[in-house]
């Protein structure tokens, strides 16, 4: 990793890059750009970027606060040049352009099954038209489209991906459904992913993650900050129950970056939904059996967690090792019954083309790894007894509760606008033997099957197209999709 590369940081120059919103088409990038996150990485891992890149969308204003410290001449490698100017071209397209239209389509055999960071369709086939607009200090998006899935052969509207955003001073306030993904995992994020569809809501979150000037606070590095309240939808066992959430990253180093976050449900039809309840939430103060905490009055259903992101070169390649720690309970003022995440990654060049790699292990087993198992805890509740699903789909891991997955995954990047991704995934799921997979007998046991994923992204003209197919040695299914044995799709944008 390279030392000193980036130039200091003057407060006024900070000031000025917190740029308004009239610079951009939308205030973030958002999850369904794989090639975006790699370049982004490779930046920060190399040494010449600072800013934090776990939870997304990552706000474009810090972006472009970065790119504008680099002098391109200075970058040593093809490799870093490519993914400089990959970066520079989306961030262009923003800056300049007060309208953007988009239509998207999606068509496949079967619904996706298990999901990672950028697969954002989550139907059989979806067909989307997209407006972004800019004012002076306010942007929105419109994002209409029809889908149908596995489950329901009607077309159904719907609005995922719609916002409307404002700037206040250094901040983002605004309406909306878009995508998260929280987390340093590729293949999996234990707390938000984009496995499910977006949670409707409002949000508030920083423009651009710059440093305390204070000389007390100044350590934490970049900073940045998300919080967000959202409804569920009504047809679950606590109807219209709120999904409310919390995130903190900071980068005390140029090569670590740490994240701590809350998410919870609270509310909804029959349950206590006043001021104290929410400060109870807050708090804490929501195990039943502590402090004259009931059934009847229990706030809420939370997780917690932290997160980090060490970058460094391994024989020369940027590398990093990254943790994810999410916990379904609270002891002693700390998360218990704990989920983890780990991975490590790097990227190389080879023949001009740049490439990435990771190997990652997940388990959503609560105290799984170090502590006992406690089963059907991950992601379940004795009240929301929906538990940590909207629409059918986990809001954390795709594989849901109970299992584990080990994968390992690459991406062929060339020099011009192909991109190619592949990956091996191994899983065991219904760890405890009591939901999700069925014998011919009707007894419940653990089903261990391997997956198999390759795409192939290209661009013709103003149409980013992407073919994919997906393998599973064995059937898995839900409440929402089945994997079947093959999965295939044709994905198309269309940039007008």
């Amino acid at each position: 990793m390279k030392e000193s590369l980036i130039p200091g940081r003057k407060s006024v120059l900070a000031l000025l890059l917190v740029w308004s919103l009239n610079t951009h088409g939308s205030p973030w990038a958002d999850t369904d750009d794989i090639r975006l996150r790699h370049s982004l990485q490779l930046l920060v891992d190399s040494g010449y970027a600072n800013l934090n890149i776990m939870a997304w969308p990552v706000s474009w204003s810090s972006i472009d606060r970065e790119l504008m410290l680099i002098d391109r001449s200075s970058l040593p490698s093809n490799r870093i040049r490519t993914a400089f100017d990959y970066l520079q071209f989306e961030l262009h397209r923003y800056k300049t352009e007060s309208l953007h239209l988009e239509a998207q389509f999606y068509a496949s055999n079967r619904s996706p099954f298990l999901k990672g960071f950028g697969d954002n369709f989550t139907e059989k086939n979806e067909a989307w038209f997209q407006a972004e607009f800019l004012g002076s200090s306010w942007a929105a998006g419109l994002r209409v489209g029809g889908v149908n899935g596995d489950y329901d052969d009607v077309p159904t509207f719907r609005a995922d991906g719609s916002y409307f955003a404002g700037l206040l001073g250094n901040w983002v306030l605004g309406v909306g459904a878009i995508d998260r993904w929280w987390g340093p995992g590729w293949q999996s994020s234990l707390v938000l992913s984009d496995n499910a569809r977006p949670v409707p809501g409002v949000f508030i979150r920083r423009n651009a993650d710059t440093s305390f000037e204070s000389r007390w606070l100044s350590w934490l590095g970049p900073w940045s900050l998300e919080m967000f309240g959202g409804q569920l939808e009504g047809d679950r066992a606590i109807p219209e129950a709120r999904l409310l959430g919390a995130r903190f990253s900071f980068r005390p180093l140029q090569n670590l970056e740490l994240g701590l976050y809350r998410v919870a449900q609270w509310g909804g039809e029959g349950r206590p939904q006043s001021m104290s309840s929410l400060m109870d939430l807050l708090l804490g103060r929501d195990n039943i059996g502590d402090g004259g905490v009931t059934a009847e009055n229990e706030p809420g259903n939370q997780l917690g967690g932290v997160d980090l992101r060490f970058s460094f070169n391994f024989f020369s390649l940027p590398s990093a090792l990254y943790l994810q720690m999410v916990g379904e309970d609270e002891a002693g003022g700390l998360p218990s019954k704990r989920l983890w995440l780990g991975g490590y990654e790097s990227s190389f060049n080879l023949n001009e083309w740049d490439y990435g790699f990771f190997l990652e292990a997940a388990t959503t087993s609560a105290g799984g790894v170090f502590g006992s198992l406690s089963s059907n805890v991950a992601y379940n509740h004795q009240t929301y007894l929906t538990g940590y699903r909207y629409q059918g789909r986990s809001i954390g891991a795709s594989v849901d509760n109970d299992a584990e997955i080990y994968s390992i995954g690459m991406r062929l990047i060339s020099p011009g606008s192909t991109v190619i991704t592949g990956s091996i995934s191994t899983v065991r799921a219904n760890i405890d033997s009591a939901r999700t997979a069925h014998s011919p007998s009707g007894e419940l046991y653990e089903e261990s099957l391997w997956e198999a994923k390759l795409t192939y992204q290209s661009e013709w003209g103003r149409l980013r197209y992407e073919l994919g197919s997906d393998y599973y040695s064995d059937e898995l299914s839900n409440d929402y999709a089945s994997s079947g044995e093959f999965q295939f799709w044709l994905q198309g944008t269309y940039r007008f």
